[in-house]
């Protein structure tokens, strides 16, 4: 199974981690629907998200 590191940075600098308020974020995605979703919700964030994947597995 596929895995990668998915990493939301926010071009606005607003934070995109609800705990620390950092504006970058990365998680690990295990599922391609997953990941596929996330994605698609970074298109639409109003933080003007910038994604970068990395495939680890």
């Amino acid at each position: 199974m596929p895995t990668w590191i998915f990493t939301a940075t926010s071009r606005t600098g607003q934070p995109v981690n609800p705990i620390t308020n950092a504006p970058t974020e990365s998680i690990t995605v295990y599922d391609q629907a997953d990941l596929d979703r996330r994605i698609a919700a970074a298109e639409s964030d109003p933080r003007d998200l910038a994604v970068d994947v990395q495939r680890i597995a």
